[in-house]
């Protein structure tokens, strides 16, 4: 059979997840890249994608390839293409995109456009051209465009590619789903998450916080081998009817009919929450799924737990002194964002409970990197701080994640008794192996990766490397900084130097620096002694007293006073200077001088006290 490129689509760090789980389906030439997979198959592997992958999003087949400067360009390229080979006459058509270009600036007119010449090209050769449909279309198409990196090698166009989307609707929708809780994560993060915490059904799960239960759900899949798409309706591919990749319905029938991968689950998974409505939303999607058997519900609020959950199989082990696997607890507590919360009360009972209630177990939690604004109420002071920092815990590992367009981020808390010295002292380690170490990787990467998430250990450690040295930390005084070649910060003319004012005796304002308080007005004495006699004699020397003669404010060389301003001549044309206003005499008593003027008749402004109803 016919091998061909297939590209999965996936969300921000769940690349190296997804290629794993790639490479146990089958795929070969595995190239990571920005939030896809590409890697080589056939029509068989097209369709256990499909049906297996967990943490995909899409599953694409590229099918066209070329160059374009503008949309003109994209239309000519898009009509020469023969499209009798992927639809159907009659079929309705959708397109998705994905552009990264300076050239085409407006993704819905790129989209127009190549809707325009799919189907002038079906007019042109007298067929029926296709209808779009805005969902469940016969044939979903993506359109990505994108910037080369070397823009001068095709003369400045960007690299286009048309690809079939053999998925249809997002593999997200699982199928299972028929009640939902606000707020829900999605199913292929919460997939993502479990294999990257690495569950793999050999233990105990616990979920405080489930909602509408996409982890308990998602877990009981991954224990019991299920597939991922097993629950949907259908798929893009099965209404493919031309060409090669036609629909076979014997090899999708045999794929979808196989069970000899799924296997036995021992262990049990706990589900509860404090909301009744979200219990009963859960009960609904777990029974859809046919998982009842291996989750347990109630409703509690995880303020209230007084002890782990255990399932029999745990309890017979222990029966029989056997060691038991640990419990892992999962979580997507409320950020604050879209579900309203007291953020740091909540999260601070959130450390206490598992630091109480859940020692031994793992704890995988996932929450909002943006701060909040606290409050104290004893100071009444603000502070902004991440969600996790009300915990109060040690976390071993943080993976960088995105949520609902919310960056979060993935933390491991490894809950033992006692203190953390004492944890240590005892011979124990936290675990700071990240579950998804790049260094291992065995992928070819098409784009540069971003870094792993560095631990405070990991910083620590770097800075005890840079203070090494081979002097002695003797040998060096404090604030030495000859070594480092006298980078001491020299003050300019413009330097923000603390001024504070004085008023003189004419009432003029001077500024005096900060330093100059203390000294007096015209200490010469004062200001020569600051440098020290040899200090002053060094400056006589080197600049020369004889050298200053003419300047504005050197008294040798002149007889006017420095502040002796005489008024300059006053040229023609100029306007004559007022004169001052000459002092008023002092006004002399006149016993004799009318109080209120000469023309003043009193008896108009005397009251009338014996009428009172007289105004």
């Amino acid at each position: 059979m016919d091998k061909f490129q297939i590209v999965a689509k996936t969300l921000a760090g769940l690349e190296e997840i997804l290629a794993k789980e790639v490479e146990t389906l089958g795929g070969v030439n595995i190239v990571v890249g920005t939030r896809m997979v590409s890697f080589v198959g056939d029509k068989e592997l097209l369709y256990k994608a499909n049906l297996w992958l967990r943490t995909a999003l899409r599953v694409l087949k590229p099918v066209e390839r070329f160059q374009a400067g503008d949309p003109d360009e994209l239309y000519n390229c898009v009509k020469a293409i023969d499209w009798s080979k992927y639809v159907a006459e009659g079929q309705t058509i959708a397109i998705d995109n994905t552009i990264f270009s300076d050239n085409f600036r407006n993704s819905r007119y790129a989209i127009y456009r190549t809707k325009d010449a799919i189907c002038d090209w079906f007019i042109e050769h007298g067929m029926k051209r296709p209808k779009v449909a805005v969902a469940s279309a016969d044939v979903q198409l993506n359109l990505h465009i994108a910037d080369t990196p070397d823009a001068q090698s095709n003369d400045g166009k960007s690299d286009c590619q048309i690809s079939l989307d053999s998925s249809g609707d997002p593999l997200y929708k699982r199928g299972y789903k028929e009640q939902l809780t606000d707020a829900p994560i999605s199913e292929v993060l919460a997939a993502g998450i479990l294999l990257k915490a690495g569950w793999d059904g050999q233990r105990d799960l616990f979920d405080p916080m489930c909602g509408s239960g996409t982890f308990l759900i998602e877990a009981a899949l991954i224990a019991t081998n299920t597939p991922a798409g097993l629950y949907r309706k259908g798929f893009g591919f099965q209404r493919w009817t031309v060409g090669d990749l036609a629909y076979d319905e014997d090899m999708w029938q045999n794929l979808y009919d196989d069970d000899s991968q799924e296997r036995e689950f021992k262990f049990h998974i706990f589900g509860a929450d404090v909301s009744k409505v979200a219990i009963d939303a859960t009960r609904e999607n777990v029974r859809a799924a046919g998982l009842s058997k291996y989750i347990s519900l109630e409703v509690r609020d995880f303020e209230d737990t007084t002890a782990a959950p255990q399932s029999e199989y745990v309890k017979q082990l222990k029966a029989e002194g056997q060691e038991a696997p640990s419990l892992m607890l999962i979580a997507n507590p409320p950020y604050g964002k879209r579900l309203f919360t007291d953020v740091p009360t909540f999260y601070r009972m959130v450390g206490s409970i598992l630091k109480k209630q859940f020692q031994g177990a793992d704890a995988w939690l996932i929450s909002s990197e943006e701060k909040v604004t606290v409050k104290d109420p004893r100071t009444g002071l603000k502070s902004e701080a991440e969600p996790f920092d009300f915990i109060g815990l040690k976390p071993s590992v943080k993976i960088d994640l995105n949520n609902g367009g919310i960056d979060c981020q993935l933390r491991k808390y490894e809950l033992f008794s006692g203190r953390f010295e004492d944890f240590r002292a005892e011979g124990n380690s936290l675990d700071k192996k990240a579950a998804d170490d790049k260094e291992e990787s065995k992928f070819e990467h098409k784009y540069p990766q971003r870094s792993a998430t560095r631990r405070s250990d990991d910083r620590k450690d770097d800075r005890k490397d840079d203070r090494k040295s081979d002097r002695k930390p003797s040998d060096r005084k404090k604030f030495d900084r000859k070594e480092d070649g006298d980078r001491k910060p020299r003050r300019t003319s413009t330097s923000g130097t603390e001024r504070t004012y004085k008023v003189n005796k004419d009432g003029s304002i001077e500024a005096v620096s900060k330093d100059d308080k203390s000294r007096k007005s015209f200490d010469r004495k004062g200001k020569d002694d600051r440098h020290g006699k040899d200090d002053r004699k060094g400056r006589d020397d080197r600049k020369g007293r004889d050298d200053r003669k003419g300047k504005p404010f050197d008294k040798k060389g002149s007889d006017r006073k420095p502040f002796d301003k005489k008024r300059p001549a006053a040229k023609e044309g100029d306007r004559p200077a007022e004169r001052p206003a000459a002092k008023r005499a002092p006004r002399e008593f006149d016993p004799n001088r009318s109080m209120f003027g000469d023309n003043f008749d009193m008896s108009k402004h005397v009251l009338d006290l014996s009428n009172p109803d007289k105004e």
